[in-house]
């Protein structure tokens, strides 16, 4: 894993480039879910979007896209119904550079996979779905002891 951290994709930290990743599949699903209303598409994700399926405050979603845009990676989109709207998408330069890293994301990973062998990695996989159902269990435990917290100081 610490070879992704210190891996530069042209020059983007990784965290810039998993948001391009995230722009491509949350666009690719809301585009889905769209044409399976009978919605139009809308010609990218708004910053509040992004700042929700990543988990990134909005400031902090604003500073990556505004240097994504720099380099040209991401483009800013407004619409002639409401000029306040900004939506962002990826360039053909944005597009491009997600395909080629994330095949050679991938392909580390299958190299890897055919080290460690069938039965291994079935096992790993095994092991890492147990490790994430524990620390989802653990996060929902702390969730309820902050609600607890925060309902006992209310009350006097």
């Amino acid at each position: 894993m610490n070879r992704l951290n210190h891996k530069r994709f042209d020059g983007l930290k990784p965290h810039e480039f998993f948001m391009l990743v995230t722009i491509l599949n949350r666009y690719a699903a809301l585009k889905t879910e769209h044409e399976a209303n009978g919605l139009p598409i809308p010609p990218g994700l708004k910053i509040s979007e992004l700042s929700r399926c990543s988990e990134i405050s909005m400031p902090g979603v604003s500073q990556v896209i505004t240097n994504l845009v720099k380099q040209g990676y991401v483009k800013r989109i407004t619409t002639d119904m409401d000029r306040r709207l900004v939506y962002v998408n990826l360039t053909e330069k944005g597009e491009a550079l997600e395909k080629e890293y994330s095949q050679s994301c991938f392909q580390i990973y299958e190299d890897a996979a055919a080290i460690l062998g069938t039965q291994e990695t079935t096992s790993l996989i095994s092991l890492l779905d147990k490790l994430s159902a524990a620390l989802d269990t653990l996060e929902g435990k702390q969730n309820n002891e902050k609600q607890n917290e925060n309902t006992e100081r209310k009350t006097p």
